[in-house]
């Protein structure tokens, strides 16, 4: 549905992208169709509205100019030309233009993001990487989510590093200088080594209101170890609790509790919140008899202060009103205090089987802080000397150029060093004592660029390959997304980490190491947009069953299910169709797969019946391309065309009109059937036979990713209408259903080789990739063919690459 002015002013924009000027394409199509349809109305002789576009010559390489044809691309958007007394060009010419002219303008937004290879370039850590290289370099434990970390990343497309969307904000600013305040307090704490207490919450403690001033009473009578606070599902215990936490560090949390779960139902799901952090301490299901309750204990990381905790029970349902009691288990000695009884406040039946899930907790431990050596290990590594080191200005040069080595991901220059040494000596004259004064210099290290960012490049000394310190970090922050180890420094600093067979050792190493699991978590989730599962919640009156367990294991599988590929170094087409999957019991149930028990996820093995396997039938997949109340076939295919065929179509206009919704009389319709009234607009046709086929073949999964053969339908009359998800692809190939669709795309596994080979090194690179990169990734992929393209394989050959090596 695009209008004919704004698409010409689109089209001209493709003559500021290099390759524009020597694509064969534009003589052959996009000339002929500006002299047929735009010069004429905006050319010398007549140009309505001040606007030529047989002169425009826009510049992309200027960030002023890119800012217009940005605008242009709102007025594309907008839909508002040309007057409808004006004859329109055909939809499938429309189409084609479209998607050639977007194409360029991709192009010349990943070369200005790949300008800095020309050059210096700095790319900042995101606040995964940054968290993470914090606990490598410190030993200290850094949320950068919670309301006192970072900022969120923004993304490009998925991707949440990309250099040139990663800017520095002056709320980034604050928070880095109080994320190292914090860091280094923790890691160098001042005064003697804090002691270890326990904090001990009972029954009466947690059910909390009047309940605490009973104890005594109960003890008296000899039934107060039968006093246990009860969680009903959906449901807190009374009260929150506060909790006075003296010194950082981890502590020991224990819990002894039951877990009744009702036959054939969920089992009730204990959940630890700390809400003044905004950081979930435990999860996880419950499964224990009310007479052999069980000792559960983890360990969390708390910062010092008061904290407000929350105990919960997380499964969705009704608080039930009717609380059954047993009264004939009451002492008679004891009815006057009947109302006060725990068992009286029972969710079972008369044979004491729960009604409903839930939980019965006897107590909560809180011990630490835990400290496993003291000094901490940070303390003495920084000062390596020990007490006996003469602490003067030349042992803190050795200090702060040992530590800004290790943080700057490179060997300190001695001007750097002396500016660090100069602090120490300055924070000394004005009272400090040592160590408090070297703490100002690392202070100063970890809020510098050198730590901050990553940095590639030397104007005094320039080179298109990375120095092995530079090459050390873009390794490390690829598969690790953290600092380089004491491995990867000591090859870069004997120089021998670009040589062919020590980088493919060292990518064998890394992805062995349990660090990689980063990789396998992080980049899945950018690549297939999982940020975005959740974003628009399920209505809970339409899918009651979804809560915050499920869309955990939705994602869940997919990165599980990357991370087995990689383990295995299966091939690529396992990503496109697999007779297997990830699964837990919360999601093998959704999906109405018996047999799989427990909160870990495992490999089971699918049945063609069941309908699964490979991604694109993820219930992650399908609910992120979904509204919250409905699927969504166009959002579906769009994420298709993005994240597997690596060909997204061009942004869709601002003012397409919603689905119609039939009136009450009307006939049920399909999503589908409504669908193909808006592809009967021919400004609209030419994108959506691209983009339609490849949602409408998931219409049998619903919202939530479920399976279903028909289409609930709440407006109109008669039953719901039986689903079709068949379909054509632009190239006349013809399929059933989704099924059908996986194996036409595992005929093409070629082209999805080549797109994920241009995901991976987005990722890696951290910056789109442009023509100029497109003859190594096909290089690359076409070397991992003929062994079915192994997933660990390929990323080894990609760091070896050239592409790899250079900026």
């Amino acid at each position: 549905m695009y209008r004919l002015l704004p698409l010409c002013l689109l089209v001209i924009a493709a003559f500021a992208t290099p390759a524009a000027a020597a694509d064969k394409d534009f003589d052959k199509l996009i000339k002929p169709f500006l002299e047929r349809h735009c010069v004429s109305c905006h050319g010398e002789a007549k140009a309505k509205g001040d606007l030529r576009v047989d002169n425009l010559q826009p510049d992309f390489t200027s960030p002023k100019t890119a800012g217009r044809w940005e605008e242009i691309m709102g007025r594309v958007n907008s839909g508002d030309m040309p007057p409808k007394d004006k004859p329109r060009p055909p939809g499938d010419e429309v189409a084609r233009v479209s998607e050639w002219v977007t194409g360029q303008l991709a192009e010349a937004e990943a070369a200005r993001q790949a300008a800095g290879s020309e050059k210096v370039a700095l790319r900042r850590l995101s606040r995964e990487e940054y968290a993470n290289t914090i606990r490598d370099l410190l030993g200290v434990t850094f949320d950068a989510t919670d309301p006192t970390g970072l900022p969120e990343d923004p993304d490009w497309h998925g991707f949440q590093r990309i250099g040139s969307v990663l800017t520095l904000s002056p709320a980034h600013v604050e928070k880095y200088l109080a994320a190292a305040e914090a860091a280094l307090n923790e890691a160098l704490p001042v005064g003697p080594q804090p002691k270890r207490e326990v904090i001990r919450w009972g029954a009466f403690d947690l059910r909390g209101g009047s309940w605490k001033k009973y104890e005594k009473e109960y003890q008296a009578r000899g039934i107060a170890d039968k006093v246990r606070a009860d969680i009903v599902p959906n449901n807190g215990a009374l009260d929150d609790y506060t909790l006075h936490v003296k010194a950082t560090g981890d502590y020991l949390v224990r819990i002894k509790l039951s877990g009744l779960r009702p036959e054939g139902g969920r089992a009730p799901r204990l959940r630890l919140y700390d809400a003044t952090i905004g950081r979930l301490l435990f999860e996880r299901d419950i499964e224990a008899p009310e007479n052999a309750p069980v000792t559960i204990e983890f360990r969390a990381h708390l910062p010092a202060g008061t904290h407000n905790i929350r105990l919960m029970n997380a499964v969705p349902g009704p608080n039930p009103e009717d609380r059954r009691s047993r009264s004939s288990e009451v002492p008679n000695a004891f009815t006057g205090l009947r109302s006060r009884v725990p068992w009286q406040i029972k969710f079972t039946d008369d044979d004491g089987k729960a009604i409903v899930p839930f939980l019965l907790v006897d107590f909560i431990e809180w011990d630490g802080p835990v400290v496993e050596s003291w000094p901490t290990p940070a303390y003495k590594q920084i000062f390596f000397g020990g007490e006996s080191t003469a602490k003067d200005l030349a042992y803190a040069r050795q200090i702060v150029a040992r530590f800004a080595e290790r943080a700057w991901r490179r060997p300190a220059r001695p001007a750097e060093v002396d500016r660090l040494v100069a602090l120490v000596e300055k924070a000394q004259k004005l009272g400090d004592n040592f160590e408090a004064a070297v703490k100002t210099a690392l202070l100063a290290v970890l809020t510098s660029k050198g730590f901050l960012y990553l940095e590639e490049g030397s104007v005094a000394a320039p080179s298109p390959h990375l120095t092995d310190w530079e090459l050390a970090s873009r390794l490390s922050y690829f598969l690790w997304s953290s600092m380089p180890d004491q491995r990867l420094f000591d090859l870069a600093r004997d120089g021998k980490l670009h040589q062919s067979e020590v980088i493919r050792a060292e990518v064998r190493r890394m992805l062995a190491d349990p660090k990689a699991a980063a990789f396998g978590e992080s980049f899945p989730r950018q690549w297939l947009q999982l940020r975005k599962v959740g974003m628009f919640a399920p209505d809970r009156t339409l899918y009651p069953e979804y809560d915050e367990y499920l869309e955990k294991s939705m994602i869940a599988e997919t990165t599980s299910f990357f991370r087995e590929v990689l383990a295995r170094n299966a091939g690529l087409r396992e990503f496109l169709d697999s007779d297997w999957t990830m699964l837990n019991e919360r999601l093998a149930t959704h999906y109405g797969i018996a047999g799989v028990s427990g909160e870990e996820m495992k490999r089971v093995t699918l049945t063609p019946d069941q309908h699964r396997g490979g991604l694109l039938t993820h219930a992650s997949v399908l609910s992120l391309t979904s509204d919250g109340t409905r699927h969504r076939p166009v959002h579906r295919g769009v994420w298709v065309l993005e994240s597997i065929v690596n060909r997204p179509p061009p942004p869709p206009p601002a003012n397409v009109p919603a689905l119609g919704t039939p009136s009450a009389k009307a006939r049920k319709t399909t999503v589908r059937e409504k669908l193909e009234l808006h592809r009967a607009d021919a400004n609209c046709a030419g994108c959506h036979q691209r983009i339609d086929p490849l949602g409408l073949a998931f219409d049998n999964y619903d919202a939530i990713g479920r399976w279903r053969a028909v289409e609930t339908v709440r407006d109109g009359t008669g039953a719901d209408p039986k689903l079709d998800a068949s379909g054509e692809l632009i190239d006349g190939r013809k399929f059933a259903d989704a099924a059908g669709l996986k194996r036409l795309l595992v005929d093409d596994a070629d082209k999805f080789a080549a797109a994920f080979a241009d995901k991976l090194a987005t990722y890696a690179l951290r910056r789109a990739m442009t023509f100029r990169d497109r003859a190594e990734l096909k290089r690359l992929t076409e070397q991992a063919k003929p062994d079915g393209y192994k997933l660990a394989t390929l990323i080894e050959s990609f760091v070896a690459s050239e592409l790899f090596l250079k900026r």
